[in-house]
């Protein structure tokens, strides 16, 4: 080892306390950036087993799911690192910077002032990045294993539901994976450090013997703008100015601290949405089952008319759904809701009278405004044509006072306003027939019957996707049928009901772009077990690199303190020298780390919550679902910053307990 190296390790074995710290912070940078790559390889096998080498037809879609979050997260947590090793460097060399001018009025050079420190960051690269690697490796190890458990549940579910599905991610140890991760991880430490080195290698050697002895006088003696008011407390005052003083010193710590807050916040807002979406998704209609039917389509643009229609491949009419019901009926006694929709085959063109001003508010809301070409502006709606079972139908017919056969309106529209779901009528109330027209110009008159709207709509037609025209008809070839019911004994219902869809639409093994089709038969709350089970398994992992993110900035922010405290030594021997107790000095501090913190928090609060503000802005404007500020994480985060100053002042007051006045006021 050259004499630079001796000097760098001489240094770090000198310096315990900041070399624990710069070794804990590159641990948990090398730690989380081998997680993120070390996931990233693992959902790339699993895509590949799922979907093949090029990820199917949508490569591209699931190479942005897997990889931008990767890309996003790594990025963070390389910022992160930057920011708290450099500052642990910039302290080390603003403490050095006489050892520094010292060094080169003996004839040291910049450059060998700039290769010391770069000695100590590849001093502590070799001692720190194998342990950060070795347990990224270990957390994303236990990471795979939970998850596996959580989607064993989630590939019995999703088997139901969409025939031969499994997920399982797969530990796997890459050795293009593991050489990223040093190589990341060691630039990040490099790069951290020629920030502070490059500074101190620039200083002249007469300007770093000066600014080391004004540094040092200046913590016995601080010059502040201003005079002290004796009709005030001394330490509040003293408090005050020092924290103005260090502003500068406290800014790369402070921002990191600020930096965590925002994580903090944004991810607890962000579940917070989620569980407005779960919400809103999962509506429970009563039933327990549901076994359904869809058909896939083609959508093409027509040759004559210019507009889109669709193509189905196999539809379903209400004779044959009838004939299905009547047999899942069959089955001990159980009562069955069937239901099926159609939402492309129809539209209506309508005039500015037919339609109610609530509509036409929300059509210019929704951008869909009248369309031009004619005298009067006309507007096209879509129309969704409804086909219940007889039974049902009949209830509902008596309901509305319609005579059996009749086609029925339901006079109830829902859109999305700003996050709030507004319910109006669409059409007037005098409606009396419509002119329902196909994407290909043909025409068919529907004479209205009757109309249901606002309380006298069923609750199982309350549904989140519905068209501005909604007619319930006695029959139709629609695209989907369900069948919902509530069986005494749910697995024989279910094994009863897919050998009844089997029967009647044969897939063979067949998968639902094989077949043109799919049926299936699945517990009425099994999507929104699928979708809870993958929002736990994303809030897993990303809140525990939010944690260890945050841990970081801590590390930061307590190695700062703890750096200022201790460089103060002098300044606080001289303040007891005058009469100042151990008590007063304590409550400056205690003051001193209220600011820091507040100053974190002005920062890192307001940005916390306008993040979530926007993006509970841009989700609400797809799906209205309910959201609370997640005020419990906001008061956490605030008393967690103030209660992390202030122990941080009190373990650096402790380490100087027992020092001699005047030997610290010598030195």
């Amino acid at each position: 080892m050259n004499v630079l190296g001796k000097l760098a390790f001489s240094q770090i074995r000198q310096k315990k306390l900041r070399t624990a710290m710069a070794v804990l912070a590159i641990i948990f940078s090398s730690s989380l950036l081998t997680c993120v790559i070390n996931f990233a390889a693992s959902g790339n096998r699993m895509l590949v087993n799922f979907l093949g080498e090029d990820y199917g037809m949508y490569g591209g879609a699931y190479a942005l799911l897997l990889f931008v979050p990767a890309l996003i997260l790594g990025v963070l947590i390389a910022v992160m690192s930057v920011i708290v090793i450099s500052n642990v460097f910039r302290m080390s060399a603003n403490e050095r910077v006489s050892e520094f001018g010292t060094l080169k009025c003996v004839g040291a050079t910049g450059k060998q002032i700039y290769k010391t420190m770069l000695y100590e960051g590849f001093i502590l690269c070799i001692a720190a990045i194998p342990v950060g690697v070795m347990l990224g490796y270990l957390f994303s190890f236990l990471g795979i294993r939970m998850a596996n458990g959580y989607m064993d549940e989630l590939n019995v579910l999703t088997r139901a539901m969409m025939m031969s599905v499994t997920f399982e991610l797969f530990f796997v140890f890459s050795p293009a994976a593991l050489l990223a991760s040093v190589v990341i991880s060691a630039g990040t430490v490099f790069f951290s450090v020629m920030l502070p080195a490059k500074k101190a290698m620039k200083m002249p050697a007469l300007e770093c013997i000066k600014s080391g002895a004004v540094e040092n006088r200046e913590t016995g003696c601080r010059r502040t703008k201003g005079r002290i008011d004796g009709k005030r407390r001394i330490e509040y005052q003293l408090a005050r100015k020092n924290t103005a003083y260090s502003d500068k010193k406290m800014r790369s710590a402070v921002t990191a601290f600020s930096f965590s807050i925002i994580l903090f916040i944004t991810m607890s807002g962000l579940k917070e949405i989620a569980d407005g979406v779960m919400e809103y998704i999962s509506r429970d209609y009563g039933y327990n089952v549901v076994a359904d039917y869809t058909s896939n389509y083609d959508r093409r643009i027509n040759p004559v008319t210019g507009r889109p229609e669709y193509y189905y491949v196999r539809t379903i009419d209400g004779e044959l759904a009838e004939k299905i019901t009547g047999e899942l009926e069959a089955y001990g006694d159980t009562e069955i809701y069937g239901m099926g929709q159609d939402y492309f085959t129809y539209s209506v063109f309508l005039g500015k009278d037919a339609i109610t001003t609530e509509m036409k508010e929300a059509l210019a809301y929704l951008d869909a405004g009248g369309k031009s070409g004619e005298k009067e502006p006309r507007y096209e709606l879509s129309v969704e044509i409804i086909v219940i079972d007889e039974k049902h139908y009949k209830e509902i017919c008596g309901q509305a006072g319609a005579e059996y056969g009749a086609a029925i309106l339901v006079n109830d529209y829902k859109y999305n306003d700003h996050g709030t779901e507004r319910h109006i009528p669409a059409l007037s109330e005098s409606t009396e027939s419509l002119q329902l027209e196909k994407a290909d110009g043909s025409k068919k008159n529907v004479r209205i019957g009757a109309v249901l709207a606002g309380e006298d709509v069923p609750e199982e037609l309350d549904y989140p996707n519905v068209r501005p025209v909604r007619l319930i008809v006695p029959d139709a070839e629609v695209r989907g049928y369900n069948w919902m019911a509530s069986p005494k004994d749910e697995e024989g219902y279910m094994t009863y009901a897919r050998a009844v869809l089997e029967k009647y639409f044969p897939q063979n093994g067949r998968e639902y772009g094989e077949a043109g089709y799919v049926s299936r038969v699945f517990g009425a709350q099994d999507f929104a077990k699928i979708m809870n089970i993958s929002i736990v398994l994303s809030f897993f992992f990303l809140y525990a690199f939010v944690f260890l993110l945050g841990l970081i900035g801590m590390i930061n922010v307590m190695s700062t303190e703890m750096f200022q405290v201790k460089m103060r030594a002098r300044e606080f021997a001289v303040l007891k020298s005058i009469g100042m107790t151990s008590e007063t000095i304590q409550r400056m501090l205690n003051l001193e780390s209220i600011l820091s913190a507040g100053k974190a928090l002005a920062t890192g609060l307001p940005a916390g919550v306008i993040i979530v503000l926007l993006m509970k802005y841009c989700a609400q404007r797809i799906l209205p679902f309910p959201f609370q500020m997640p005020w419990g994480t906001i008061i956490g985060v605030i008393l967690l910053s103030f209660v992390l100053m202030w122990g941080t002042v009190r373990i650096s007051l402790y380490t100087l307990k027992n020092q001699n006045l005047i030997e610290t006021i010598r030195m």
